[in-house]
Parts: C-alpha cells; sequence; structure tokens
C-alpha cells in the first residue's frame, strides 16, 4: 500500500514538472508565463479592423428635440438626408452617416467645451478615417447689422475667441475705459503691442473660405414678410436692412451669449484687435474656437487636416437691440417675438449642402488636392 501510495505521488509530481516546465523556462528567458491551459483557450486576435473612410464632416451644435420629426435646430436637416445612425456616447446624440457619399454629421453640443471634448472624441474614434476629410461647421448664429443682415450667411475666415482674457467689472473700470475686457498679459483694454495670439486668433485656410464662397455665391437666400418686418427695427444700419445674402467675413466665439450696442462696439474692436486690424466681423456664435483647436490638435497628431476646415454661420437674430429698445428686454424676448432662426437654419443647410454635395461627389478631384490651396 505504502509503495502504491509514493508512485501516485510520483506520478503526480512528474505531471505538475511537465505542466510547468515551459512555464519556468519562458520565465528564465524574459518570456510571458502562460500555462497550456490557457493558451489552448485562447482565441485568434480578430484581423485589424478596417476604418470607414470619411470624405466630409458636418458639425453642428444647437438641436430641440429628436433627430427627425419635430421641431428642428441645426443637425435635423443633415439627419434626414443621412441614413444611418452610428453610436457615439461622447456627444449628445448619435452620428449619421451615408456610406454612399462618405459624408458624417455629428451634434457637439453647445459652447466652446462641449463642441471641442465631442471633436477630440471623433479625431480618436479609430472607425473612422478622417485623414482626408473636410470639416464643414454649419450652424445659426447672431448677426452684426453693422455688417450683414438677418437670415444671411456667412463663410468665416478668422475665429475670434472672446473668452480668453482677463475681465474687470464695468462698474470698477477706470473712467476712460469701454470695456472691462482686456488681452491676456497686458493691463487696459486693446494694449498695443498685442500679445501672442495663439490663445484668441483661429485663422482658417483662406483659399478654402473663397472657394466655398465662389461655390454658393449665387445661391438666392429666400426673404419673407418675418425677416422684413425683423430688418425694419434698424433703419440706421444699412447692411441691416438687405435681404439675406451670402458673404465672407470673421467670427467672434465664446461661451456666453452676448446681447447689446455696447458688447457689439466691442467685440468689433476685440476682432479688429486680433486680426491686426484686417478683421471683419460680421457673426457671433458659441463653438468655433474650441471646434478649431481640437481639430488643430487633431492636426497635428495626424488624424486631420486644419486645412480643410470651413466654418458657416448664418444669421438667426441681430446682435443688438433694434431702434426704440434696450438690451435687457431685447434680449428677453428674443425667443418670445419675432425670429430669423428657421431662415438661419434653411440658410446653413442650403448653402453649406451645395459645398458638401460638391466634394462628396468629385471625391477623385478634391481627396488630395484642397481647392484654392
Amino acid at each position: 500500500m505504502k509503495i502504491s501510495r509514493y508512485k501516485k505521488i510520483a506520478a503526480l509530481l512528474g505531471g505538475l514538472a511537465l505542466f510547468y516546465a515551459p512555464a519556468m523556462a519562458a520565465e528564465k528567458s524574459g518570456g510571458a508565463v502562460v500555462p497550456k491551459k490557457v493558451i489552448s483557450e485562447k482565441k485568434a486576435c480578430p484581423c485589424p479592423q478596417v476604418k470607414i473612410p470619411v470624405r466630409v464632416v458636418v458639425l453642428t451644435a444647437f438641436e430641440i428635440g429628436e433627430d427627425q420629426g419635430d421641431k428642428a435646430g441645426e443637425f435635423q436637416a443633415w439627419a434626414n438626408i443621412l441614413p444611418e445612425k452610428i453610436d457615439f456616447p461622447a456627444a449628445p446624440r448619435n452620428l449619421r452617416f451615408d456610406p454612399k457619399t462618405g459624408v458624417l454629421a455629428i451634434n457637439t453640443g453647445m459652447g466652446t467645451g462641449q463642441a471641442a471634448t465631442s471633436v477630440m472624441a471623433l479625431g480618436h474614434d479609430d472607425r473612422f478615417d478622417l485623414s482626408h476629410a473636410y470639416w464643414l461647421v454649419a450652424a445659426i448664429a447672431g448677426v452684426n447689422p453693422n455688417a450683414s443682415s438677418i437670415g444671411s450667411a456667412a463663410w468665416i475666415g478668422n475665429v475670434v475667441d472672446s473668452d480668453f482674457s482677463y475681465w474687470i467689472d464695468p462698474r470698477e473700470m477706470p473712467s476712460d475705459w469701454s470695456t472691462g475686457s482686456i488681452p491676456w498679459d497686458k493691463k487696459r483694454p486693446y494694449e498695443t503691442p498685442r500679445p501672442d495670439n495663439s490663445h484668441n486668433l483661429f485663422a482658417l485656410n483662406k483659399g478654402l473660405q473663397n472657394w466655398a464662397y465662389q461655390q454658393t455665391a449665387q445661391i438666392t437666400l429666400p426673404d419673407n414678410a418675418t425677416l422684413q418686418k425683423i430688418r425694419s427695427g434698424y433703419p440706421a444700419y444699412k447692411a441691416a436692412l438687405r435681404p439675406p445674402e451670402i458673404v465672407k467675413g470673421d467670427e467672434a466665439t465664446g461661451q456666453a451669449f452676448w446681447h447689446g450696442v455696447l458688447s457689439n462696439s466691442h467685440i468689433e474692436k476685440w476682432v479688429s484687435y486680433w486680426t491686426d486690424g484686417s478683421g471683419n466681423f460680421v457673426m457671433t456664435g458659441m463653438e468655433d474656437s474650441g471646434i478649431a483647436r481640437a481639430i488643430a490638435v487633431l492636426s497635428k497628431e495626424g488624424r486631420a487636416d486644419y486645412n480643410r476646415v470651413m466654418m458657416l454661420r448664418t444669421g438667426a437674430n441681430y446682435t443688438f437691440q433694434p431702434s426704440g429698445s434696450n438690451a435687457a428686454a431685447s434680449l428677453a424676448h428674443e425667443g418670445s417675438e419675432l425670429s430669423g432662426m428657421q431662415s438661419a437654419l434653411d440658410a446653413a443647410f442650403t448653402v453649406g449642402n451645395k459645398v458638401v454635395s460638391e466634394i462628396a461627389s468629385h471625391w477623385d478631384q478634391y481627396r488630395d488636392h484642397i481647392p484654392a490651396s
């Protein structure tokens, strides 16, 4: 009995030695220690995933309810023509995509911060190849009555961040100041020489801006009684009285939805300051400096091409009050009185889709060559 028991123990030890011998050898040689049982159950690695090639990314920010079938924001018109939904938890709603055209639409959410994080998440989503993609912001904005009119569309050349600054409450600022907003690293408003503008100025590809403008300049944007009524409140502003038009200009962008004559005067000077006097402030939005910064970073990483960024903003409201009103009352009634929002939404899709369709349908021409560059 004892001999038999010893034989069983020896057999067991021998089996364990056979099982662990390869692992011990691997450990000595610096390799991984993987028992045979684990090796036998390990599944083969899947083949590398083929990324989805994207030709154009359409970026919107403001949406109201569902993607389709109810009161529309900026995203819905694109969702109506892009049939596939793609799960994307980093943004407020799913992506929309058309595999036939290679057009992808994202709703980034409102504000520079949310827009930047949504774009960064998309840029690092390995399901997509964005290396040759064009990026188009197609969104509504406030329009400067000194530069253009409600319902109009503007192709943007420079995006100027209106948030990055020092700030003093106007009630405590020196009497000879016109604003409490001070450039970073300066001691008074608009102080020269201008500091480094990398935080405040995002210059876009002017050749591509001009090309997009030329592609759409002949589009006639509809006028209507609502827009005419709104325009009539600005008799002293020639640009504000014009029917809807397509123009080129610059955009101020920041987290705050500002309103009023004095704020508008400051933003005009702010845009001029950061562009060394060449800027023409026409539209104000809330996302585009965040979007531009995110794509600039993705471009450095080789995941995007900043030179392929286009921004189209359309005027849903004027940036300051009509004649006979004040800023507070005008802002308070922004959502309850006559509105140019629907006209601006229509213009963003009509004008934007003209460029999107041109690029997507002639991809062999635009994939490796940026127009007008």
